[in-house]
């Protein structure tokens, strides 16, 4: 059981492409985060993988990040920032993810 959550980041939140631009802020105290300019992705495993580390690749279309290193023993939920401007990868309006495994 993988579980990936994305979040779109202050890039998105400022541009007018957000119906709630107009907004300030949606964080307390109106502050963005500076590290989530181009948002995050949040994983999660399910038992299969409870308690060990995995070393893998994210894809955010076809734009490669990491290789990342999770160790789930020391949290269930990892967050990991993108790089990229994933608004740059839709695909038909869709957002392609992909976690390919390092094998070692």
């Amino acid at each position: 059981d993988v579980r990936l959550q994305f979040s779109p980041g202050e890039g998105w939140a400022a541009s007018a492409r957000n119906p709630k631009s107009k907004a300030k802020s949606t964080r307390p105290g109106g502050k963005a985060r500076k590290d989530s300019e181009h948002g995050t992705v949040s994983l999660k495993l399910g038992d299969a993988a409870r308690g060990e580390t995995l070393k893998f690749y994210l894809f955010v279309g076809s734009m490669r990040q990491g290789p990342f290193e999770c160790n789930f023993a020391e949290q269930v939920v990892h967050e990991l920032q993108l790089k990229v401007d994933w608004r740059k990868h839709l695909e038909a309006g869709s957002l392609p993810l992909c976690l390919q495994l390092v094998q070692e």
